[in-house]
């Protein structure tokens, strides 16, 4: 946004105006003595913008409003028309014509973050509510106040946001915000998912616990078990279509008893491995325990002997070199594996202990399938067949419930896997709301930027006796070696302030954000700065702005900048008792009522 004009209109026959006032290119200089009117003429500019200026009582009687004219690249022309009165009243005429009225702050900020390309956020306040940032406390800045500008690094007319600096150059510089009601909403809302799928992964963890426990007796895989139903329905479809010879009826049994052999071969496999695997751990368990007794018996000597001259009396004796703490450490060391070994153990008992049960299972059953086939041996041919035929037909009904348990454990541990996915996911989440936000890499980035800026500003105006070890505090308040800036005197802290809001601009301007590009110094305490030292200030300020086209507005009664051609300088014109003024009755100027 580039500022073009400001016009001061008056209230009636007596009241005061002033002339249309041309912001220039660079560097407008409002230079007159005391008392010429420069304060409400500087004062009008932040005014017209929303900023809640108390201007004295003359010029609530005589003033009736001020136009301000600023261009934005995309849109177009602007004006901003404020009414002098204790109330809030500004119209703002749109490039096409049409004018938006605002009596409350809170609208007219919204509409000005808008215009300015802001995504704003509910913030929180000083009571830990809900509330939303003002122009007014944004507009500090930019514009520093004659009377408490300089007297700290940010003089906001009201500080009711939590971390008001902070939150304010978080969003000229697109940063997230430091306390966001939003992202404390979002940070409940994420714990809650968090809690809801830990406790859903818990509940299919036990589902699935106690399915596997139900299906412990099951060796065959899925397929396995697929292929094995899909076999067994042939053959009784076989047993339905064709012809069967009574020795054809006993090979089921053969086949049932030689796949129950099988398993049970299995399962003495798996018994030996376990068995093997005890036999280790046993073996292991002794070796730790003679260590441990060996790792006593050493700190018992070390106990006893530690004090004894002649059996170490060298200085560089290394008999007990090791202290109380290391051999402490390994003897947690050497318990931990113990406990480890006896977990396994358990485990395996249980495992074992299965396995027997399963095994004598599969044997009572061979011995079942046997009297069948026995008594089907003696049986007619048909009664034999219909036996064979129910036995194959409860054969598929254990598979299937078999496989109807098995795929029910995938059902559970898929939901167990895609919830643990869905709460990690959820995790990261909340850990990104979490994350301190003065630790992100555009903070990180922005402040060091910032530092080198600053350091290059408190040179421009030769601030000679603070530290330039320079780091920050809550994001954006530097502090100077050991001091901040609130803790600094006089025309030290005139000039730290001067030169943090410089730099401030400048990194802001060097960034391809929608911004005010401007800079508006309400006479600077002059009289606490040497002119040297405010006129290499002003040129560097001059520098900035031919290389990136900020706005410089400064208003100064002792020091006089010498421009060029991209500079204006506002004079004071008009008559007044004991000097020129800014302001004259409207009688006596030329006055184009908007």
């Amino acid at each position: 946004m580039k500022l073009l004009k400001l016009q001061i209109f008056p209230k009636g026959r007596d009241g005061w105006a002033s002339e249309e006032l041309l912001f220039a290119d660079h560097i407008t200089q409002i230079y007159g003595p005391n008392g010429s009117g420069k304060t409400p003429i500087v004062q009008s500019i932040s005014f017209c913008l929303g900023y809640p200026n108390e201007f004295r009582n003359d010029i609530y009687e005589r003033c009736n409003y001020a136009v301000l004219s600023i261009s934005t690249a995309a849109d177009g022309i602007y004006q901003f028309k404020r009414y002098y009165t204790k109330e809030f009243h500004i119209e703002i005429r749109e490039p096409n014509g049409f004018v938006q009225t605002f009596f409350d702050e809170a609208t007219h900020s919204a509409y000005m973050f808008e215009l300015m390309g802001f995504e704003t956020s509910e913030l929180v306040d000083v009571r830990s509510q809900a509330t939303l940032p003002y122009m007014s406390s944004l507009l500090p800045i930019f514009y520093l106040d004659q009377d408490y500008g300089y007297g700290s690094l940010y003089a906001a007319p009201s500080n009711f946001v939590k971390d008001q600096f902070s939150e304010m150059v978080r969003m000229i510089f697109r940063l997230s915000p430091k306390n966001s009601v939003d992202e404390k909403r979002q940070r409940r809302i994420a714990k809650e998912n968090l809690d809801i799928l830990d406790r859903r992964i818990q509940t299919f963890n036990k589902q699935l616990d106690a399915a596997k426990s139900k299906s412990s007796h099951i060796t065959a895989t899925p397929e396995a078990l697929r292929t094995e139903i899909e076999s067994l329905e042939k053959e009784l479809e076989q047993f339905k279509t064709s012809g069967t010879y009574h020795d054809e009826t006993l090979s089921v049994y053969d086949r049932l008893i030689a796949k129950q052999r099988a398993e049970i071969r299995h399962i003495d496999e798996q018994i030996n491995e376990i068995r093997k695997r005890e036999s280790g751990i046993t073996k292991i368990i002794e070796d730790i325990n003679v260590e441990i007794e060996t790792v006593s018996l050493n700190e018992g000597a070390r106990r006893v002997f530690m004090s004894f001259d002649e059996i170490c009396g060298s200085a560089n004796c290394q008999l007990f070199s090791h202290s109380s703490g290391s051999y402490s450490k390994n003897l947690l060391y050497l318990k931990d594996q113990l406990k480890d070994l006896e977990r396994n153990r358990i485990s395996d008992s249980a495992s074992l202990t299965n396995l027997e049960q399963l095994k004598t299972n599969f044997e009572a059953g061979i011995q079942s399938i046997l009297e069948e086939r026995n008594a089907s041996s003696k049986k007619p041919e048909i009664s034999a067949l219909v036996d064979a035929i129910s036995r194959i037909k409860n054969q598929v009904f254990e598979l299937q419930s078999q496989l109807s348990e098995l795929d029910h454990i995938s059902v559970l541990e898929e939901k167990v896997f895609s919830n643990a996915v869905e709460r990690n996911k959820a995790y990261e989440k909340l850990q990104s709301l979490s994350n301190s936000k003065s630790t992100s890499p555009e903070l990180i980035k922005l402040k060091h930027e910032l530092k080198d800026l600053f350091i290059k500003w408190l040179d421009a105006i030769h601030t000679t006796n603070i530290s330039k070890n320079i780091t920050f505090v809550d994001d954006f308040v530097p502090v100077l070696g050991v001091e901040t800036i609130k803790q600094l005197k006089g025309s030290t802290k005139i000039r730290a302030v001067l030169a943090f809001h410089a730099a401030l601009i400048e990194l802001l301007v060097s960034k391809p954000y929608k911004n005010f590009r401007f800079i508006i110094l309400d006479t600077p305490k002059q009289q606490d700065t040497e002119n040297l030292d405010l006129d290499g200030y002003i040129k560097t300020l001059k520098t900035l702005s031919t290389i990136t086209g900020v706005q410089v507005v400064f208003s100064t009664t002792g020091y006089h900048y010498e421009g060029d051609n991209a500079d204006i300088e506002w004079l004071p014109k008009f008559p007044g008792d004991d000097h020129l003024m800014y302001l004259k009755r409207n009688d006596s100027i030329d006055i184009i009522n908007l």
